[in-house]
């Protein structure tokens, strides 16, 4: 997961850039707009690294629903006791963790 530094450095870097483009190319207009949003950094990147962040989690809630899909799927095709509970057992734990994003996404809405 990237940090919120990492996230409100790109932010600013990206801004900064389209600063420096602006006035390369002599638009007054478009540098106000820059320097405004940039004067509002600090509400622009919480909202960002909320979003990113939250992008996150349900990348990693979408990796677990799709890896418990895959043990549900091999736990229809063996009918090995010892492996069945080795299934289960892992399907277990990926059940706790995607509790545990749910409630960070929950934190965060």
């Amino acid at each position: 997961m990237r940090s919120t530094t990492a996230i409100v450095k790109q932010w600013v870097d990206d801004h900064l850039d389209l600063l420096n483009y602006a006035r390369q190319i002599g638009d007054a207009d478009w540098q106000r707009e820059i320097i405004a949003v940039l004067k509002q950094a600090e509400q622009q990147t919480k909202e960002l690294v909320l979003n990113v962040k939250a992008e996150e989690l349900w990348r990693q809630f979408d990796r677990i629903n799709a890896k418990m899909l895959e043990l549900y799927n091999q736990l229809r095709g063996t009918n090995d006791a010892f492996e069945i509970h080795s299934l289960k057992e892992e399907v277990w734990a990926l059940k706790l963790k995607r509790l545990e994003l749910s409630n960070l996404l929950k934190q965060q809405a």
